[in-house]
Order: C-alpha cells, then structure tokens, then sequence
C-alpha cells in the first residue's frame, strides 16, 4: 500500500516536471519568435519585402485600419509586403493567426542617396553642466579626512547649478565654491533624466582652499570618422555615442564642433590591445568645418559648414533586409584619399536597433599591414555591399582586432 502511494507521489511528480518543461520550452520558443520579428522595417516604394518566412506566423493590416496604399501577398510559401505610397503603416503579426505577436512599422519612402565620407575628424564637445567622475577623500585643516559628498553625488550625475547658478566651466564651479568656506553648499544635479537639489558640506582643506570632495569634467576631444553627408550637409558619424573614458556614461551635451585634422601616426592592434589613429586637431576657427547637434548611442550628428567636405561620393543606402554575410568593403581615408579596403559580413541581426547589427572582419592584406584590422578612430567608416551604403563600423573585438560590430546605416540616419 505504501509502495502503491509512492508509486502515485513519483508519477505527479514526473507530469509536474512534464507540465513545467513543456511551460518553459513555451516560453523560450515564444521568445524566440518574438525576437525573429523585426519592430519596423524600411522599405522603398513599389518594392515587394519578404516578412519573416514562418509557416506559424501570419500577417495582416490592422483591423481597424483600412490602407490601400499596403499590400500584404502569399508567394512561394512566404509573406511578401509592398507599399505604393510613402508614409508609416502598420502590419500586425499573429501565431497561427489568432495570437497577436508583435506590430510591425514599415516605413516607405523614394530611394536615397548620401555621400559615403570615411574622413578622419578631431571632436571637440562640452557638456550640459559638469560630469561627475567619482567622489574623493579631503584630508581638512582639522587634520580628520573628511568625505563630503560620498552617497550624495554619484559617478554619471551632472552638475548643472552652485547655489541657483548655473555653472558650465570647472574655473566657474570652483568659483563658486571658493566663495563659502566651510559652508553648505546647495547644488542642482541631473541624474539620468533626473533634477535633483542636494546640499553637501565644504570643507576647508589642509592646503587653503575650500573643497568638496568631487571630481569632474567639463569637455573632451578625440578622433573618429565621418559615415555620411547628405546633400543638404547634414552629417553622421562614429556610430556609437561619445562617452567619458572613466565613467562609461553617454555625455550629454551643450555643443560640439568638427575640426579637419592629421593622421601622425597608426598604432596597430594586437589581441587584447585595441590600436588607435594618433592624430593632431588644430582647434582655431578656420579649421572647423561643422557644428555637433546631437550626441546619441547610434552616433553623434549635425551640419557641416565646410563646403569641401560636402562634395563626396553617393551611394543609395541598403537597407538592412538588402545586407548578406560575405564580400563587402570599408570606405576610409586614414592614408589621406578615399579607398575601399575589403571585409567580410559574417553575421547579421535583422531585428538590430542598436549599433551591432552586423558582425565584420578585416580581409583586406593592405588594411591588416597597416592598422591590425579595426582601431579607434575607425569607428564610422562607411561600409560599401554592392555598390550601396549599408553601415558603418562601430566596435572592434579586444581578443581579435580582425573583427568587429557595424551598424545598419538606417539606423543611424533615423536617428
């Protein structure tokens, strides 16, 4: 009788394992099929658009919706979407037609042309208000070690205000704070997409001066390449966002300006030692050839007011569902004239929204001879497949040089 009941509790034991695992396998394949959808596709009036080939998943308009200008097809065994006009419409997913899965934009509009730069540029940005970097120690006339603003400003805040004031330069910050020895000082910080008021506690320091113990940064500089120009000499670049060295975090920014400069010198890459262009930027006003608008995760973007940086070639942009692995180049100018260097595709993510879109690496011998493969300083550089703009590089792979991450040119220009 015993063994009976044993026998019982063994076996809904195994069906509660069963029930589980047919749960989670549910959920991973779920997942799965979630992730294989695209959120919004590009496409090109009058262009016929295959949607992901899944005999599971059928697609159609919305339902309360009536589009004209969007044709939804069976062919060969697969969903075919084309728009007449341009425009955002919507195209609903479903699991056998019953289970919403995803809404899909796509996106029509006329073919597009842009201008495939690859040239090296000195980048000078500010910040909106002070970058915090970390918190420090002050060793006080008291002879104690103080720490004033630990747990109250953190690494990645923003100093935008001393006392009501707004501050924009570290010589106006320490102003401020020189002006209330040993007071408590109130600040307006951003913390993310956060105002926040704090007042922290200065202390007067050993060597004289008044501090509270907070180490920031006001600008930065460095090198990147040019992706594209569009002919109204709008430009993007780097495909990546500008972010503080120490701290990892997306700068936000007040302004920023292009300068032409000079490649001196190629550091190569080698496992776990990124290479970088070495190069001078000559920061007067007759060598600055655009203005920084925008600085975000998919690149930094603005207007260019050097008309000889606008005369490049055009390429019609691919659009990501156009990219396959295999053969394609990297359009640069790091020896002083544009050149294609060959690559190859080895993965693409059509569902990217961010800069990784696509896996590289570097074939080309020449290429190889000179840099290693990707070095910073390289990240923006076009990349050309079949005669379209389709990317550019944005990462390099510490462990193999060779390799890195581009993004999908879309990407960037709906930025």
């Amino acid at each position: 009788m015993i063994i009976s009941k044993r026998k019982k509790v063994y076996r809904y034991i195994l069906v509660a394992f069963f029930v589980l695992d047919i749960f989670f396998i549910g959920i991973i394949d779920w997942n799965r099929i979630q992730s294989s959808i695209p959120d919004r596709i590009w496409t090109y009036v009058g262009r016929e658009e295959r949607l992901t080939a899944n005999p599971m998943i059928q697609y159609s308009k919305k339902a309360e919706k009536t589009v004209e200008a969007l044709h939804i097809n069976q062919k060969n065994l697969q969903t075919v979407v084309m728009l007449e006009g341009e425009g955002t419409y919507e195209v609903c997913a479903k699991l056998f037609g019953i289970f919403p899965i995803k809404e899909i934009q796509v996106r029509a509009m006329k073919p597009i042309q842009v201008a495939a730069s690859g040239e090296p540029i000195g980048i000078y940005v500010e910040t909106k208000g002070l970058l915090v970097l970390s918190t420090t120690s002050v060793e006080g006339q008291d002879g104690l070690i103080h720490e004033p603003a630990t747990n109250i400003v953190k690494t990645g805040d923003y100093i935008l205000k001393v006392e009501g004031t707004p501050v924009k330069t570290i010589q106006e910050f320490n102003q401020s704070v020189q002006k209330r020895k040993g007071e408590k000082i109130h600040l307006q910080i951003r913390r993310e997409k956060q105002k926040l008021e704090v007042a922290i506690s200065s202390v007067p320091a050993k060597d004289g001066t008044n501090k509270l113990g907070i180490w920031v940064r006001e600008d930065t500089q460095g090198i990147g390449t040019m992706t594209y120009v569009t002919k109204e000499g709008k430009f993007g670049a780097l495909g990546h966002g500008i972010t503080d060295a120490d701290t990892g975090t997306l700068m936000d920014l007040r302004g920023g300006e292009l300068y032409k400069t000079k490649i001196l010198d190629i550091i190569k890459g080698e496992k776990g030692l990124p290479g970088e262009l070495e190069g001078y930027i000559n920061m007067v006003a007759e060598e600055c050839v655009g203005e920084i608008e925008k600085n975000t995760t998919l690149g930094i973007f603005g207007n260019l007011s050097e008309p000889s940086m606008k005369t490049k070639q055009y390429f019609e942009v691919g659009l990501r569902q156009e990219i396959k692995p295999g053969k394609a180049w990297i359009y640069s100018q790091i020896e002083g004239t544009a050149k294609k260097y060959e690559i190859q595709i080895e993965k693409v993510n059509a569902t990217s929204t961010d800069n990784k879109g696509m896996i590289i690496r570097v074939t080309d011998k020449h290429l190889l001879f000179l840099t290693g493969g990707i070095v910073q300083g390289m990240s923006g550089s076009p990349i050309i497949q079949n005669d379209k703009l389709i990317g550019a590089v944005t990462h390099v792979f510490v462990d193999d040089p060779t390799k890195g991450y581009g993004i999908f040119i879309e990407n960037m220009l709906e930025h």
